[in-house]
């Protein structure tokens, strides 16, 4: 079903056609494919498509007997925010008991924002196959979706003569999980249920970026830009005491603790609808976008987004279980730094834990003053003697400080602390590369063994002669800082047989050996024919985010979350053919988050596309009045949880 205008297909039209179609069909066979291209979706060119979700994109599947079929896409709307689902509100959020929060804790000016918070941050997506499914209202098959909701952008002032407050960072976050009903003949989902994951055993949920689907079918979701530990050591961390019904309280006074935030965290969803979370506290704690779990369902990788953040991995002691293994850092030893850069890795072990040895830790109370200590450039400078020991980093320190150059020693015993509450802190005491900037969305291939990681942005320490105070210059790339603010993918080939930099083998097949960029952005080009607003250009991708992998396509998809392009895409990536297609177009100002890919889900094969923050005045600041105002106005700013639709199942 391919709707005439806008091409965009509302639950209720999915609803009567899922109706319509009956209930009694089998699963269709999945189509044994050669190859899968995607025709193009043109940029924006008025004033609807600006402001709309739109494809005109449809996949020409050439199957293995060499026939061809052409399938139309389609964008289908689940829900948006402030939408009730059977039972609950898209993009709630809530406190521990589960109850709307009405009201922020006041600003540094005593400004409040009043509820009740319905996000429009709608961010990583798992859409979750799970056996003896069963749900009141499901006429098809039963889906589970799970999604985060990041953060919330505005909301208005408790003085109705102020402006609207920036809530970013400033509340409690939330995951949703939406029962859908398959349909069995047109694939068509139906939203039937929606609730709130309870994250009261964990006390709450800090900033949810991207996700990723396990290869056991549980949702694995990423808490972003972790509470600097050193600063709320001694300042109240008021959006989670939000959550838990302690404002104004430090940690040692009952308040929430930053060390229970900035890690993973996994969600397992029954076949009644019902989710339990867990936080994984042996994978570290970093500004984490997510995790992606390779073929061997042990190995994982991370984005750590920020600007002079790491390259981590992480390797399981069993299959299937995240909850104990060996964390590493990249070290990046440069072969070229030309077209972005081409570089061996090289792994420096961090150290080895269990989810329960690291969260006595949290629950004995340990503080940020109990790992380091800590001194300026001043300091050293003053008296070296007194400050033997200590070494220099440069790295992002997470939510609540600057980053600066600062000394730092660790304390008797504290390497394991340090390895995982103070990741990136201990990737640079031992010498990991820190110049990494916006390390975002991570997705691999099982087939070829090869995994993609991206640079949104490449700034600060990566370009050569830009790093300043930075203790040391692992990555120096050359070109134009223009098309390096276009953002690039990198690739790397994974292997066995590996061993860290002490020597010791690494106990992984999958272990990322290299790393080089097949795909980037580029400045636009003087006088181009579309994109009057656009920096980079309009026919590339611009600041990659989110990635996913199909092994069935063998297409990498490409999701934006860029300042460089009025208008964010979807992309769809052919490392066979070396091309790049436009396959998706979000309204202005927002991103597109929650990608992900299905091939083959009862006969059906979706795309999760989620549109995060329509119309956020942050995101449309930089343009002129007649996008910042005129076209502002004309956005609904609700957020959008979705997919692409009109694939059938497809297999090798």
């Amino acid at each position: 079903m391919r709707p005439a205008i806008g091409l965009i297909a509302s639950t209720a039209l999915v609803g009567t056609l899922a109706g319509l179609a009956g209930i009694a069909h089998a699963a269709p066979a999945p189509l044994k494919v050669k190859s899968v291209e995607f025709t193009t979706t043109p940029a924006p060119a008025n004033g609807f498509e600006l402001v709309n979700p739109y494809t005109r994109s449809s996949a020409i599947v050439t199957l293995a007997d060499g026939t061809q079929q052409t399938f139309p896409l389609s964008y289908v709307i689940l829900h948006r925010s402030g939408d009730y689902i059977g039972g609950w509100y898209s993009g709630l959020i809530v406190d521990h008991a589960g109850k709307p929060v009405q009201q922020t804790a006041p600003d540094k000016d005593g400004n409040i924002a009043v509820g009740p918070f319905m996000s429009a941050g709608a961010d990583g997506t798992s859409l979750l196959q799970i056996a003896d499914a069963k749900v009141d209202g499901v006429k098809g098959n039963a889906l589970f979706l799970v999604n985060h909701l990041e953060y919330s952008t505005e909301g208005p002032n408790l003085d109705p003569t102020k402006p609207p407050l920036d809530l970013y960072g400033q509340l409690p976050m939330a995951m949703n999980v939406t029962v859908l009903d398959q349909d069995t003949e047109s694939g068509g989902l139906r939203p039937v249920k929606l609730s709130t994951v309870d994250f009261s055993n964990v006390d709450g949920l800090w900033i949810p970026c991207n996700g990723s689907t396990t290869p056991w079918m549980t949702h694995l979701g990423s808490e972003e830009y972790e509470p600097d530990a050193r600063v709320f050591e001694t300042k109240p961390l008021e959006p989670m005491n939000l959550y838990r019904g302690t404002l104004g309280k430090l940690w040692n006074d009952g308040g929430a603790n930053p060390y229970r935030y900035g890690h993973m965290v996994e969600v397992a969803v029954k076949g009644d609808g019902s989710s339990t979370a867990i936080k994984h506290y042996s994978t570290g704690r970093l500004a984490f976008e997510l995790g992606d779990v390779m073929g061997d369902g042990r190995t994982v990788y991370f984005g750590d987004d920020g600007d002079d953040v790491i390259r981590a991995m992480y390797v399981a002691d069993k299959e299937n279980d995240l909850s104990a293994g060996t964390l590493y850092a990249a070290k990046w030893q440069q072969e070229s730094g030309e077209d972005f850069g081409r570089a061996k890795l090289a792994w420096i072990r961090l150290g080895h834990a269990s989810d329960g040895e690291i969260q006595a830790m949290i629950d004995g109370g340990i503080r940020f003053s109990d790992i380091w200590e800590v001194a300026t450039p001043d300091d050293v400078k003053a008296d070296p003697a007194k400050h033997e020991g200590f070494r220099p980093i440069y790295i992002y320190p997470g939510t609540g400080s600057k980053t600066v150059l600062e000394y730092i020693k660790l304390k008797p015993g504290r390497e394991q602390a340090a390895a995982f509450l103070e990741t990136r802190r201990y990737a640079a005491w031992l010498g990991a590369t820190t110049e990494f900037t916006k390390v975002e969305g991570v997705a691999h291939s099982k087939a070829d063994k090869k995994m993609w990681i991206v640079s949104s942005t490449v700034r600060a320490g990566m370009p050569d002669g830009k790093n300043d105070v930075r203790p040391q210059d692992d990555i120096r790339l050359v070109g134009d800082s223009k098309d390096f603010n276009c953002g690039a993918v990198y690739e790397s080939n994974l292997a066995g047989g590996q061993k860290d930099t002490e020597g010791n083998a690494i106990d992984s097949e999958w272990v990322a050996t290299d790393t080089y960029s097949p795909v980037h952005g580029a400045k636009q080009p003087e006088g181009a024919a579309v994109g009057k607003y656009d920096a980079c250009n309009t026919d590339l991708v611009a600041n990659p985010d989110n990635l996913r992998w199909s092994e069935a396509m063998r297409t990498l998809f490409i999701g934006e979350d860029s300042g460089t392009h009025l208008n964010n895409f979807v992309w769809a990536y052919n490392p066979d053919a070396k091309s790049v297609t436009r396959i998706f177009s979000s309204p202005a100002g927002a991103e597109n988050t929650g990608l992900n890919v299905f091939d083959d889900y009862n006969g059906h094969a979706y795309i999760t596309a989620n549109i995060q923050h329509p119309g956020a005045a942050e995101d449309l600041s930089k343009y002129p009045d007649e996008i910042k105002i005129e076209l502002r106005h004309q956005l609904d700013q609700r957020g959008y949880v979705g997919y692409l639709g009109g694939l059938p199942a497809l297999s090798r």
